[in-house]
């Protein structure tokens, strides 16, 4: 606004200088007062823009506000109507109606307000992006960190050099076997000779560690050879689909973002009809689609992913090279650090990566239990100051904390109390009878939301009919509340987490 203000002032001091020659100002002036019209109407689109986006993110919470106050009467208006049970006339059991009335207030503002917003927040991040291509295009080096990865890394070559063949500039591929014991070296090396015969002009390499020194010295190995401006990191389980670079460098290029990521998708690398991968990909299709494409709307994309992240090579370098990485989540890690120098990190839902997700219940719980001791760890520990800034990267932390975190109390504690809600219900059969329609209408709005997250995610809103596996997403919630749990509990007594799963 302030800037809009000294235009204008600019403008009118040059009027007075215009008003000292008649003959000067009777030809300047139209111009004078079409420029100043046209600052006007600019500063006045931009407080209308700005009204609607604050009364668009109102709509949720008023949404739930309303299904709050009036489903319960329609609620009993409905099982009076269709089971002919009249709603008893027992209001005395004030610690009843106050634990269940909680819940309700709780889910419902969760499902409806909560989520709404995050779906508000991604519509606009769509709109306000620019879009464009970039007339020359710098180099991209591609650094894959590979450890005991022989049947999945020929893969993720193979899909780089596809990207290769639809971006217009340089590229090359450096692949860091961290001490592998099994043939990941020799797979690497001889799909990159397959391909370099094909791509002349394509640099690769495979670089070998004599031990396992983990991911983060993998990636800086990787780094400190890298030639290219812009460095991709690509897990070595993980293929791009072909126009992921190029959605990826204009992206970031046209925004003028120092790194950017993209939308992960969980494979088993074949049909993707096991129980744990249809999870995933609901979870994903949330998580990604909705809540990190939200997150890009203020440049607060809380992780640059593993899988599919694009970086100023100049940026990287300074983070990786300039501090030791102590957590086992590097990929949340470097991304909060990048926010703290106050780098710009965006969100490309359009540009998708395949990733190996855990097709079992041993390899997601220790995954699972990685991901969130990483993220105490960073949280409370090595970025432990992002909690008491001003900004809205602290309220997303603590936005994690309340609704995940708590969430995932106030979830266990509704498990544990339902027998003894229902046992002391004034009157158990209008109680069954209320949760069989709240049930349906969890599920309406379950639907609902998992129809957006998957449009966002996948630009469908019934992916591979993936929509009619939501009402078994319960199922992948428990599995989180108890690894997020656990993994506070160890880490109150010092565990900060381990590598020990294979999976990542």
């Amino acid at each position: 606004m302030c800037s809009e203000f000294f235009e204008i002032l600019s403008v009118w001091e040059y009027s007075l200088y215009l008003l000292s020659d008649f003959s000067l100002f009777v030809e300047k002036g139209g111009f004078l007062i079409q420029h100043l019209a046209k600052s006007l109407q600019r500063r006045f689109i931009q407080l209308r823009e700005s009204k609607f986006i604050y009364l668009a993110f109102c709509i949720p919470i008023i949404l739930a506000y309303f299904s709050w106050q009036f489903f319960p009467a329609f609620a009993n208006w409905f099982i009076a109507s269709v089971f002919g049970y009249a709603t008893p006339d027992v209001q005395d059991n004030w610690l009843w109606y106050g634990v269940v009335g909680f819940f309700y207030t709780w889910y419902t503002f969760l499902a409806i307000g909560v989520t709404g917003v995050f779906a508000v927040a991604a519509a606009f991040a769509s709109i306000h992006k620019k879009k464009g291509k970039k007339p020359l295009y710098p180099m991209v080096s591609f650094v894959v960190p590979a450890y005991n990865e022989e049947k999945n890394v020929s893969r993720c070559i193979t899909s780089l050099f596809r990207c290769m063949e639809k971006y217009e500039g340089l590229c090359e591929v450096i692949v860091v076997d961290d001490g592998s014991v099994d043939y990941t070296y020799e797979v690497a090396w001889a799909t990159l000779e397959w391909h370099r015969r094909r791509h002349p002009n394509v640099r690769g390499r495979v670089v070998r560690h004599c031990a396992n020194l983990g991911k983060v010295e993998a990636v800086k190995t990787g780094l400190n050879k890298a030639l290219g401006s812009l460095i991709a990191v690509v897990d070595a389980d993980s293929w791009w689909m072909p126009d992921t670079l190029v959605k990826l460098v204009d992206y970031m290029l046209v925004n003028g973002k120092k790194a950017v990521t993209g939308y992960v998708h969980p494979s088993d690398g074949n049909d993707e009809v096991g129980p744990y991968t249809v999870l995933q990909q609901l979870e994903y299709s949330q998580g990604l689609g909705i809540a990190r494409y939200a997150q890009s709307l203020g440049d607060n994309v809380l992780v640059v992913s593993g899988v599919i992240g694009l970086y100023d090579a100049n940026v990287l370098r300074e983070i990786l090279n300039g501090k030791s990485l102590r957590s086992v989540t590097e990929d949340l890690e470097i991304t909060l650090e990048m926010h703290k120098k106050n780098a710009k990190v965006g969100y490309v839902n359009v540009a998708t990566s395949l990733t190996v997700a855990p097709t079992s219940f041993d390899v997601l719980w220790s995954q699972r239990l990685r991901w969130f001791t990483g993220w105490l760890h960073n949280t409370l520990s090595i970025h432990k100051d992002l909690l008491l800034k001003k900004s809205w990267i602290t309220l997303l932390l603590w936005y994690c904390y309340i609704f995940e975190y708590g969430g995932a109390i106030i979830d266990l504690a509704a498990l544990f109390a339902f027998p003894l809600v229902f046992w002391f219900a004034p009157d158990r059969v209008f109680f069954v009878l209320n949760m069989l329609v709240f049930i349906s209408y969890s599920l309406l709005i379950g639907f609902v939301n998992q129809a957006l997250a998957l449009k966002y995610a996948y630009h469908r809103h019934d992916y591979k009919a993936l929509l009619f596996y939501t009402p078994f997403y319960p199922i992948l919630r428990l599995i989180n509340i108890g690894a997020r749990l656990t993994s506070a509990v160890k880490y109150s007594v010092g565990d900060r987490g381990n590598w020990s799963s294979k999976k990542i």
